[in-house]
């Protein structure tokens, strides 16, 4: 007889099964990931360059393995600069405030026994201690870049103190936690506050692109929404903290992931993995090519008559052919084989 719905036992909650099951997956395929991984990665930051530019080089990439391992050490690197970003705050506030000896006593004894008091309570602590402050600075940032956007080192390091003390002081208020607690907090908060400022002049200065192309109506809801949306994801990894650090990393990296798609920065990552490697992505001052590959008028190409190509977007200079733009949003682009290339003179700053 088939069991009835109603007497089957409750599944398992999804995170949950996460948490349980991740360690021991990682015990069990770690080395295959370890060693297929960056490979895999590297060859899929270049393969979404060439498609993106609409070209494929003339030689096999898996021939030149350190150049997969170096785009995937960079794309791991600005990926998981964010994903840390998200995780850190989090864990600075935990160990070195709530979770020491003397702040945890008072916060368990501060909880009232009531299951929806003790919510309540929960839910003030979350707010006083993590969301709060993070939404505040964030605001008061982006208040100094529409003000006054030369203040805002300045801004970031004098309102993460006055945050921190403010909000230090709620908390022991609200929950009577010992004499000085609040410098405590204060200095606990600071740090974590400042990596909160950084992760969010990240987000803004990569989503500016692409708010730019938005209808001018948008620019200042989304600028203010973005701070918001941002400390409410780190808080949601600090909470995790009270799990243990599996927890806080699963989410950090979810979250994580999704900001770094949706504000540009993992989209970029072909560019400035190509840019970093000296490969492409950089612009030219001039390019000098060999008489012999001008001995017919290409000033249709823009070649001058001294045979020189200047100031070009340098879209790939590695293999048989060297491969350029006129200008980084035309969409023409030449290709010239290396031999006839004698020099190539980089704008300063523009390569590595």
């Amino acid at each position: 007889m088939q069991q009835k719905w109603s007497d089957r036992p409750p599944s398992e909650d999804a995170i949950d099964v996460l948490l349980n099951t991740s360690p021991a997956f990682l015990r069990a395929h770690g080395s295959l990931l370890a060693k297929a991984l960056p490979p895999v990665s590297g060859f899929g930051i270049f393969l979404l360059y060439f498609y993106r530019n609409h070209f494929y080089p003339s030689f096999d990439l898996f021939q030149f393995s350190s150049l997969l391992l170096a785009a995937a050490c960079i794309g791991f690197a600005i990926v998981g600069a964010v994903i840390i970003m998200m995780v850190l705050p989090g864990a600075a506030l935990f160990h070195w405030f709530l979770n020491t000896k003397r702040v945890k006593e008072e916060i368990v004894y501060a909880m009232p026994y009531a299951e929806d008091a003790r919510t309540k309570a929960v839910w003030q602590l979350v707010l006083l201690a993590y969301f709060a402050p993070f939404g505040v600075v964030g605001l008061g940032l982006v208040a100094a870049l529409v003000l006054e956007p030369r203040l805002f080192t300045i801004t970031a390091l004098l309102w993460s103190v006055f945050v921190a003390l403010g909000f230090g002081i709620a908390l022991q208020i609200r929950f009577d936690l010992p004499r000085w607690s609040f410098l405590n907090y204060t200095w606990a908060a600071f740090i974590p506050l400042l990596i909160f400022v950084i992760l969010l002049s990240t987000i803004l200065r990569s989503s500016m692109p692409i708010v730019e192309n938005l209808e001018g109506f948008w620019h200042y809801p989304i600028l203010w929404a973005v701070p918001v949306i941002i400390a409410i994801m780190v808080s949601i990894c600090s909470m995790a903290h009270f799990a243990g650090w599996n927890a806080a990393l699963l989410f950090g990296l979810f979250f994580g992931l999704l900001v770094a798609g949706y504000s540009g920065l993992l989209t970029t990552v072909p560019e400035k993995a190509v840019k970093a490697l000296g490969l492409g992505a950089y612009e030219a001052e001039m390019v000098m090519l060999d008489p012999a590959f001008c001995n017919t008028d290409l000033s249709e190409l823009g070649i001058a008559e001294d045979c020189t190509l200047r100031n070009v977007h340098v879209v790939w200079s590695f293999g048989e052919s060297i491969v350029l733009r006129p200008a980084l949003n035309q969409p023409r682009q030449i290709q010239i084989p290396a031999v006839f290339v004698r020099s190539l003179v980089q704008k300063s700053g523009a390569g590595h």
